[in-house]
């Protein structure tokens, strides 16, 4: 028994140290990759126009209002932080993002702490936590995603709550309901794709009535409830906005196949930079071991309601997930940014390539050879790729950064054969071809922009004495930190993010991702934008006409599409 306790305290020690060595890690890699991007800016703007009494608007009326944001909770986070503590957004977004990104890494040790391991390897669950922390936090996306000021973050660790909150809670019970669909809410207004784990959140619910035979109790439908914000928020971006959708969609959709190939290639970056085909071969030789067993494993899932109603609730997460990905990845063609919608997989990958090395019955020391060769395979691209850029911090060096890792690792190992770095090349390739459509464009780069526009733009307590009772107009294409520092010039966004006419000018004029809306001709003239900026200084010119607030309607009313 004494021996029995001592192994048990040894172990929940080690745990512990694990957790702290893993929180003091996540630190030290969201000091080294922290980050500011101009997009982020466009949400600082918006908080912005809250606070001085205007609402979320981009610019204030007669302006009309335009939702350029895609992340409402993160938007009224930051402003009730701003009003709490005193801290603006630039200042508070990256310590809040620290602190969902340490959400993340608790859950994603708390999932490997109560996963079913098989016999062989449940002994070995500390050393599991520690090599799946070390694929966390040795993946050169999640670190690049726990700072940027965006709200990317706080959607990942929302979105890791909701599904541990279905899987752990006890079955059954209105208190599972209840933070299932409160988290799945919130997943929602974080971003408009949580609307799909939202809708995955209602077929949980109706499997979950299903198996109890129709017998749920007034808590378990009252606990449902938290969803009426999906509706709520919708009807409210309808009347404020006019809209069911963000502006975003309208500026960012460009239903050409150029996108789907687009995708395939982000896709194909990201397997090829993390050694995906480890977890991918997993998976398969899995399904394949399923199948050869199907018989007894139905028997199983049919002789057991728990195991059942586990299996069909990872299933229905598991599909919504794969449909989000799908969105982006076929819709959409990847991101802008580097792996920033693949990021909330991070963890994902980790874990789950726990839970199939313990289902097709994997021996420790065939696990750990599996998990040693995926963590090695997974830090080559990255790292190299770090390493050739982590001093890049021009606007010159960064804009459109393409670094050949090929290249970087002939010179590094010499010794490397012609095979691999072929591979390799292929990875530059794919990246190449993206970063010239702006797509997948790496963290650096957009740290190096940030660095650029607030060496050559006044900091915001010189720009917010800019003002003029004559409605100052402005045009640019990059509007974020610009429209943060002049909080009180109207900008005319040029890429139509924050701009309804703009948004909804079909013709597509370029093949760069979020770059191709361009106004109509005449648009950005009707405006008579009089606000001039040189050397860090701003200067608003008089107009030979006035511009007024039926001007300003009239602009808007002509060219709406």
């Amino acid at each position: 028994m004494a021996r029995i306790l001592f192994v048990a305290k040894s172990a929940s020690l080690a745990i512990a140290l694990i957790f702290v060595a893993g929180f003091a890690a996540l630190w030290l890699g969201w000091k080294a990759f922290w980050f500011l991007t101009d997009d982020a800016f466009i949400a600082f703007r918006y908080v912005s126009n809250q606070r001085l009494g205007h609402g979320l608007v981009w610019n204030p009326a007669p302006f009309r209002p335009v939702e350029g944001y895609t992340s409402f909770l993160w938007v009224i986070l930051l402003s009730a932080v701003w009003k709490a503590t005193g801290y603006d957004p630039p200042t508070a977004a990256n310590c809040l993002a620290l602190g969902f990104a340490a959400l993340t890494l608790a859950l994603t040790g708390v999932a490997v702490l109560k996963m079913p391991l098989s016999a062989a390897l449940a002994p070995f669950r500390p050393r599991a936590l520690a090599v799946v922390f070390v694929g966390v936090l040795s993946n050169r996306t999640f670190l690049a995603w726990t700072s940027s000021g965006l709200e990317t973050a706080m959607f990942n660790a929302l979105l890791l709550a909701w599904i541990g909150a279905w899987l752990w809670l006890p079955r059954h019970t209105a208190r599972r309901v209840a933070a299932t669909a409160t988290l799945a809410a919130l997943v929602y207004l974080t971003r408009p794709d949580g609307l799909l784990f939202a809708l995955a959140s209602a077929a949980l619910f109706s499997g979950d009535a299903w198996l109890r035979e129709g017998k749920w109790r007034a808590a378990d439908w009252l606990a449902v409830a938290p969803l009426l914000a999906v509706p709520a928020h919708l009807v409210w971006r309808r009347s404020f906005y006019g809209d069911w959708l963000p502006n975003t969609h309208y500026a960012k959709s460009d239903p050409r196949w150029l996108w789907v190939t687009s995708g395939a290639r982000y896709a194909l970056s990201f397997i090829i930079e993390y050694a995906l085909w480890f977890w991918l071969g997993l998976a398969l030789f899995a399904v394949w071991t399923g199948l050869r067993q199907r018989r007894a494993l139905l028997d199983r899932l049919r002789r057991d309601p728990a195991r059942l109603e586990t299996a069909l609730g990872v299933a229905v997460i598991g599909l919504s997930l794969a449909a989000q990905v799908a969105y982006y990845t076929l819709v959409i063609g990847g991101d802008h940014f580097e792996f920033r919608v693949y990021s909330h997989l991070v963890p994902l990958i980790f874990i789950s390539a726990l839970w199939l090395l313990s289902a097709v019955g994997a021996r420790p020391m065939r696990a750990a050879a599996f998990g040693a060769l995926f963590l090695a395979g997974s830090l080559v691209i990255p790292w190299t790729h770090w390493l050739a850029t982590k001093d890049l911090t021009s606007r010159e060096e960064t804009a459109f950064m393409k670094v050949s890792v090929a290249d970087a690792l002939a010179r590094r190992a010499p010794w490397l054969p012609r095979s691999a770095l072929a591979y390799v090349r292929w990875y530059d390739s794919l990246q190449f071809w993206l970063i010239d459509h702006a797509v997948c464009m790496r963290h650096q780069e957009h740290k190096g922009f940030y660095l650029f526009l607030m060496r050559v733009l006044p900091p915001r307590e010189v720009g917010e004495q800019v003002r003029d009772d004559q409605y100052p107009v402005v045009t640019q294409t990059s509007v974020g930190v610009l429209a943060w520092v002049l909080p009180h010039v109207n900008v005319i966004d040029e890429h139509g993010l924050n701009d309804y006419v703009v948004a909804r000018n079909a013709q597509a004029t370029g093949d760069l991702m979020a770059h191709f809306r361009r106004p109509p001709p005449g648009y950005l003239e009707c405006f008579r934008p009089n606000v001039a900026i040189r050397d860090g200084q701003v200067k608003v010119l008089p107009r030979a006409i006035p511009l007024t607030a039926d001007d300003i309607r009239r602009c808007e009313a002509d060219f709406k599409p």
